[in-house]
This record gives structure tokens, sequence and C-alpha cells, in this order.
């Protein structure tokens, strides 16, 4: 009966038009924002103005379908500053006179503002006609049996929306079970009992949040860096030539050649399923979209076969630079926590910091802490011209990283954090940073 036609992807703060499309019996709807009154529409064009905050943090958005009588009858949630699609669809079920479903309407968005490449709608797994404005009609159905209603859309450069709607039998809607996956972090020697032992560690408002599952997968890390790989690699090992190899023998740093050369591309290596990717400095806006958007350019993955980190920061075509545009370092780290949370793997973000601090950044380096901070993704700060520089003081310090051997101890620390974490994941589906350790918990915390 409704669903929400604007869909805020990415990371959004500010006062924006949100739109809604609605069916049935509502007549009007009220905007919710963390629970706390937003708006309100009264009637077409179904467009609210709605004030999501100034600051950068995880927010639940919901539209609340009301009746004649001003009764709820129907209501739709998004959750903005988390990891989500970029593309996203969703159905509205429009019912005649005997409040029988009769049409479906499909509102979507992608995060460049594309339109879709095709369109696919099926009832039962056949096939519907869908106009141009996204809406089929349904054919009669038994309503004493469930239905299945797909819709799936393509988006260029080949981006899946898919949404399913079920209704008939004992359900009115759609059926869905949720689950929420927060991070910890062990204490040294301590272990997770089985999702059994850890019922009661949890808790939302107050309130005990049941285990569902715990997860020991691969560790994420997006990777920011200032200094081009070239800087980095005259700076920690000065006229060090291509075929040189580096490693540490008795505690010391050894130049090698030859047969020896392999083994300087494998220094500093994650674990064996750790993945690293490099985010862009600059973002590409697309304007076409309802909400305008900006996109970050994002490096292919790599893995421990490609290398360790010291090869990963010092290698200049792992991602093009930023081709003139203006430089936004601290609103490329808050991108760099939405993605290292996404997928809900253990996660880290690392910041590269150089000499040169020119950032054009919409958010200060304290939004962005306190932001991945709320989501639970540490951020790992370094600078390759020590703690004192006055990139390093913006960020309220960094790891020193001016020689090898401090980068390699930075790379342990990283390692070790990875190591550390666990992927717990808690029935329902609950704002990040409403969720809390109770006292029953023991030998963990949550990553910040």
């Amino acid at each position: 009966m409704i669903a929400f036609a604007t869909l805020l992807l990415g990371l959004i703060s500010g006062v924006y038009p949100i739109e809604v499309t609605v069916g049935g019996q509502v007549t009007a709807v009220e905007i919710t924002l963390d629970g706390a009154p937003a708006g309100r529409i009264d009637g077409p064009p179904w467009v609210a103005r709605v004030n999501l905050g100034s600051d950068l943090r995880p927010r639940e958005l919901t539209a609340h379908g009301l009746d004649a009588e001003g009764k709820e009858i129907a209501h739709v949630t998004q959750w903005l500053n988390l990891p989500r699609p970029p593309a996203e669809v969703d159905i509205v079920l429009e019912s005649g006179a005997d409040g029988t479903p009769k049409a479906a309407a499909l509102a979507w968005q992608s995060v460049s503002g594309v339109k879709p490449a095709s369109i696919g709608l099926t009832l039962d797994g056949q096939a519907l006609p869908v106009d141009e404005r996204g809406r089929a009609e349904l054919p009669p159905r038994d309503l004493k049996v469930l239905h299945v209603l797909t819709a799936e859309l393509w988006f260029p450069p080949g981006l899946l929306a898919r949404k399913d709607v079920v209704y008939g039998g004992e359900y009115g809607s759609e059926v869905s079970t949720e689950l929420t996956a927060v991070p910890v972090r062990l204490h040294p020697g301590a272990s997770l009992p089985p999702p059994e032992g850890l019922q009661g560690w949890f808790a939302a408002g107050g309130q005990p949040l049941p285990v569902a599952a715990v997860e020991d997968g691969p560790g994420k890390v997006i990777l920011v860096r200032l200094p081009s790989g070239t800087e980095i690699s005259s700076k920690l090992v000065p006229g060090r030539r291509g075929s040189a190899a580096l490693s540490f023998r008795n505690g010391g740093l050894q130049l090698g050649t030859g047969e020896n050369a392999g083994s300087f591309r494998n220094e500093m290596r994650l674990g064996k399923e750790d993945k690293v990717r490099f985010l862009s400095l600059s973002s590409s806006p697309y304007k076409s979209s309802r909400v305008p958007a900006e996109l970050f350019d994002m490096s292919r993955q790599l893995g421990y076969d490609d290398g360790g980190f010291f090869w990963y920061l010092t290698n200049s075509r792992v991602l093009a630079d930023s081709g003139g545009r203006e430089r936004r370092v601290t609103d490329a780290v808050a991108v760099a926590g939405l993605q290292a949370a996404a997928e809900n793997y253990r996660r880290a973000v690392v910041l590269v910091l150089g000499r040169d601090g020119d950032d054009s950044s919409r958010y200060d380096p304290d939004t962005v802490r306190r932001y991945l901070e709320s989501i639970h993704v540490p951020l790992f700060v370094w600078s390759l011209y020590g703690p004192n520089t006055d990139a390093a003081k913006r960020w309220g310090g960094a790891e020193d990283i001016s020689s090898f051997y401090k980068l390699s101890t930075a790379v342990t620390r990283l390692r070790k954090e990875l190591e550390s974490q666990r992927i717990v994941w808690l029935e329902g589906r609950h704002l990040p940073q409403s969720i809390a350790l109770s006292g029953s918990a023991q030998g963990v915390e949550l990553p910040r």
C-alpha cells in the first residue's frame, strides 16, 4: 500500500524532498525519523521535505500510511547511511474496491540515476506486462493461497535490483526475516561460545537481542591513500631499484636482488582470506538521480596472492588518480567506512596521509570519526611523515609509518585487529549504534 519513491542510497544528511507511492485506502502519510515526527503528507503529489540532520550517522526513515480515520494501515522503512545495494526496487500493491490486489506499481532508484535497461515482473512465475510508469495489472488469483510477485530490474552497466512480495493465504503483505550483523573484538586469549551461549550478551534499548549465528569470515580493508605509490616507495626505501627485494633478517632490514627479489612483493601480508580495495580521493557526480549522487571509484579486489601491504601502497597502477578533480579525502573516508561494513565481513579502514592536507570535503574529520564509530568500523590513520604534520593533527593524530620498519609495525597491528574480530548475527533489524553489550558479555568489546 505504500513505498518510497525516493530511495536514499549512500551517505546523506541535510534536507531532502522525500516522495512516496501509495495505494489502497491510504489517504495521508506521516514521516518519522528514528521514531520522531519528521513530516506529514495529506495528498498528491505525496512529497515532503524532511530534515535528516547535519550529522552523519545511521538513521531509520519510516513512512506510515493512514486511512481516512487516521489509523495506520501500512508502513515502510528505509535505513540511511548503512550499506545498501547500488540499485533498489520496491513494489506497491494497489487494491480495488473489494480490497483485493488489482495492480502493482514499481518504484526504483539507482545510485547513478540511470533508467533501468529492462524491467521484469512475474506473478507466480508468469510474466506480466509493465507500462512505462512501472505499473502492471494483476490477474485474478485465489487469495486463499500464497502468491509471489517478483520484480527484477537491470541497470547499466549490469546492476540487478530485485524485490519479492508475497500476498494471499494468511499474509496480506510482504514476508521477510531480518537479521543484523555486528562485529565484536575478542580480547587476547578469549573465544566466543556457540550462539546458544551468547544469549543475553547483546541488547538494544534495554531489551535483550537473540543471537542467531556467529561467523569468522574474510577480513575487508578499504584503503584511502594520499601519497602516490612512488612517493611512498622513495620515502621508505631511498634509492631502491625496481629489482630490489626487502626482507627482515634478525630484526633488521636487508636488501636483496636476483632470486630473492620475489620476497619484496610479499612483505607485510594480511590473512589468506583478507581482501583490500583502494577508494578514490574524488567523486563523479550523477545529477540525473532524484537525489543528486556522487560516486567514488574503487579498485579491483586485492588478496593474499597479489602480495603484501607494502606492495599495495607502493603500486601506482591499482587506482587512477583524481584527474584534476577536487580531492575529498574526509568524505572518501566516510564512504570507505560504508563500503567496509558492506557484506558484513571483519573490517577496517586505513587512511594514509602525506604532507599535503588539501581537502574539499563536505564533512570534517570529527564527524567522520563519529560515523565510523557508530557503524563499528575501526579507523587506522597512518602518516608517511610522522604524527606532527598538519594533516595528521587534523585527524587527531596518526601512527608514524615514516620508515619501512614502522610501516611493518602498523600493518601488524592492522592484521591483529582483523584477526580479533568476529561477526555476530542478531535477530531483527537494529541501528548499529543502538546495540550494546550487556553485563553478561565476557572477553569481547564492540570495535570503534
